[in-house]
This record gives C-alpha cells, sequence and structure tokens, in this order.
C-alpha cells in the first residue's frame, strides 16, 4: 500500500531523491512556493516569478514502507519518525493535501516553524484563498498566524487570516 513519506536527504539534492524514487514507480513531491523575482515593469509575468524551495533537505515521497525502510538502510535518504521513535511513520493523504495547498497557494509570508508550537483549537477556515483547509492558530511573533502541520515533519504558518473567516473544526 502506498502512503506519502517525509525524507531527509543530503541539501540540495532534490534531483537525485527524485531519481531514485521514480526510477522505483513512485510519485515525488518537492515543496517549492512561488515567489516574485522581478519587480520591474519590463519583466514578463514568467520573468517576474520564480520558485523557492520550502525546505531545501525534505522531499515527500508517495511509497512503500519497505522502500522507506530500504532507504533508511541504504543511507541515501532518511525517513521521518514520529519524536522519540524509530518508527517510519506515514503521512495521511489529507494532510499532504491541505500541506500541498498551502505551499502552492502563492502566500507571500509562509514560514516553516517549530512543529511543537502548534498547539490549541484545530480551525477551519471559511474564506479566502485557504477556504476548506484546517489547521491551528498560533500566536507567532506577536501574530496570530494559521498553521498548517504534518505531525512530526513540519508546520508552517501563513499570513494573518481574520476571525470571521474561521470556525472550530468539526
Amino acid at each position: 500500500m502506498l502512503h506519502w513519506y517525509a525524507f531527509r536527504m543530503h541539501s540540495r539534492t532534490p534531483h537525485q531523491a527524485q531519481a531514485i524514487a521514480r526510477k522505483a514507480g513512485f510519485d515525488t513531491y518537492y515543496a517549492l512556493r512561488p515567489i516574485l523575482a522581478d519587480t520591474s515593469y519590463q519583466a514578463t509575468s514568467q520573468q517576474a516569478m520564480t520558485e523557492k524551495a520550502l525546505m531545501p533537505s525534505v522531499i515527500f515521497i508517495k511509497c512503500t514502507s519497505e522502500f522507506a525502510q530500504r532507504m533508511r538502510d541504504s543511507r541515501q535518504m532518511w525517513p521521518y519518525t514520529l519524536p522519540g521513535t524509530s518508527a517510519i511513520t506515514p503521512i495521511a493523504e489529507a494532510d499532504m493535501q491541505v500541506f500541498r495547498a498551502a505551499v502552492e497557494s502563492g502566500c507571500r509570508k509562509l514560514e516553516v516553524i517549530d512543529p511543537n508550537l502548534a498547539v490549541g483549537q484545530r480551525v477551519r477556515v471559511l474564506g479566502g484563498i485557504f477556504a476548506g483547509q484546517e489547521g491551528y492558530i498560533v500566536k507567532l511573533r506577536g501574530d496570530k498566524r494559521f498553521v498548517i502541520t504534518i505531525p512530526g515533519v513540519v508546520a508552517i504558518a501563513t499570513i494573518y487570516i481574520p476571525p470571521h473567516l474561521l470556525a472550530p473544526a468539526t
């Protein structure tokens, strides 16, 4: 059965990691977010935007648990485990979809934070570019920010979302 797993890799080697996974027949996701590179009037929209890695040493692979274990044993990539354990833990498909939506949304203030900060009541966004997404609200550097987490791997904080666009998650 295929599940998403997060892998640490040697910094700046996503192409090698993707090649290994794709050779084995598995899908990959490397978190690239769109950023504004050129603000001049002469730049076309394609020239103005570029992509930057959100987490340069992390790649997500939809694979079998056997492949994840084989990568750990071969020391080519290191799968994430839940804190305090050595068990390789899959990422829920729903968590992966929310994470991808946040990264690919074009939000200018995405920030990788310590996943331990993502505590508190779970909320659902009612409107805006994150409509329908679930996450947490935390206070980060004095601002209330919407946080999307993949437990044990990463938490990303978006920009401020007004309270009238939030509802308790069911």
